[in-house]
């Protein structure tokens, strides 16, 4: 089964596979590309790239605007991550509030400080980080922070969690820009953008490079950051 987002949307895609309790891998092609895990019907895995699991599946647009898809039939097993109904519920909620969210916050990977923990360290830290120290889910803690931001308890530090990235120029599959000649694997891409170039030139480099192939660990879930970054912060 494969087809166009803009004949058959996504959501009827999800309850056609439920419905007839298939097991196999929906591969979705659009801005925000993603994979969902069937196993009789039920949702049990998934992800964007290399981030996998519930926040990975929920980051996704539940309603894309464009794109193709594709299921394939294949071996899959695990444990639903939700029953079915419960988990697209919460799926469709957090799909229209993560925009709402980074709107306010840009993305999970900007570093804010603010008064209460866990921001409240000199250095500050992302939305990443916090939800990785505090083995919480990241949309409610994205969700703490926006209301932080929001209260003037919270501000930006002006760095974000991709800025430690180390990128060589020769894993470069776009066009040469400036922002290639200057990865060299030494410097971090944060420490890059403090030689002079610019944090949306890089941002924009990255976000077409991982477009185009490249790929490490962590560019799953620095795609999806970059992604929001560019429409809220640009």
């Amino acid at each position: 089964m494969q087809g166009l987002l803009s004949d058959l949307p996504l959501l009827g895609i999800l309850e056609l596979v439920n419905a007839t309790r298939q097991t196999g891998i929906l591969d979705v092609k659009a801005e925000v590309p993603f994979t969902v895990a069937f196993a009789e019907g039920e949702i049990v895995g998934g992800g964007i790239l290399d981030w996998l699991g519930v926040d990975a599946v929920q980051a996704a647009p539940l309603l894309p605007e464009g794109g193709s898809f594709e299921f394939a039939p294949r071996a899959v097993t695990g444990t639903p991550l939700a029953p079915y109904e419960h988990f697209t519920t919460d799926w469709a909620r957090a799909s229209d509030e993560w925009e709402q969210l980074c709107a306010v916050i840009g993305s999970p990977s900007r570093v804010f400080r603010g008064a209460e923990a866990p921001f409240d360290g000199p250095e500050g830290r992302s939305v990443r980080g916090a939800a990785q120290h505090l083995g919480r889910p990241l949309f409610e803690v994205a969700g703490q922070l926006a209301a932080a931001v929001r209260a003037g308890q919270a501000e930006p530090t002006g760095r974000y969690a991709w800025h430690a990235l180390r990128l060589r120029s020769g894993t470069t599959r776009t066009s040469p820009s400036p922002v290639a000649l200057a990865l060299d694997g030494e410097r971090n891409l944060g420490e890059v953008i403090a030689s002079g170039l610019g944090e949306a030139e890089v941002r924009a480099h990255l976000l077409a490079e991982i477009r185009a192939g490249l790929r490490f660990p962590g560019s799953g879930w620095v795609l999806r950051d970059l992604i929001w970054e560019q429409k809220h912060l640009s």
